[in-house]
């Protein structure tokens, strides 16, 4: 039953998605607005594109905490870019999941809520390892914490580089294999 219920609450979110969408496609097109319609429809083009290429990443854990983090009341909203069309043999699935979901986690605990928050991910294959890029734009309570976090957080990533973090911006770099 658990499953279905699972099944359900996708197909729901992943409509309202696609309703939001479509009415603000038709909202240009009634103004006379096509250049603005254009982007959204080339926007919606890149977000399937970057699906597809989480998905063909074979990391089922890892695509449903992207694909879904949104949905739910986080401090912060992500957005993701896969540079690379590639399998991810080189990962394990289950530690880059528990990983990821306690840096949002700790993230959630140090964003202030009421300021838009947005994280940036890129995802790339970078010689033997993958590559990620976390750009945090927002507001952030305690960097500290965040930059504690990370450099003790020492279960699964190969390497972390923190380029920056202050109160509303954090850039880091992190690599796993």
């Amino acid at each position: 039953m658990s499953e279905q219920l699972n099944v359900i609450d996708v197909i729901q979110n992943t409509r309202h998605d696609w309703l939001n969408r479509i009415q603000l496609i038709k909202s240009y097109i009634s103004l006379g607005k096509l250049d603005q319609a254009d982007r959204v429809i080339n926007g919606i083009i890149l977000d399937t594109q970057n699906e597809a290429r989480l998905t063909n990443m074979q990391l089922p854990q890892f695509a449903v905490l992207l694909l879904t983090h949104n949905w739910g009341k986080r401090a912060f909203r992500i957005e993701y870019e896969i540079l690379d069309n590639f399998q991810s043999n080189l990962l394990d699935d289950t530690l880059l999941s528990n990983w990821t979901r306690d840096f949002f986690d700790e993230l959630d605990r140090c964003a202030n809520p009421l300021y838009e928050n947005q994280l940036y991910i890129t995802v790339e294959l970078l010689n033997d390892h993958v590559h990620f890029l976390f750009h945090y734009n927002g507001w952030l309570e305690n960097p500290s914490k965040i930059i504690g976090w990370l450099t003790n957080e020492k279960k699964y990533p190969y390497a972390t580089n923190i380029q920056e973090i202050n109160d509303s911006e954090m850039v880091v770099d992190v690599f796993f294999s």
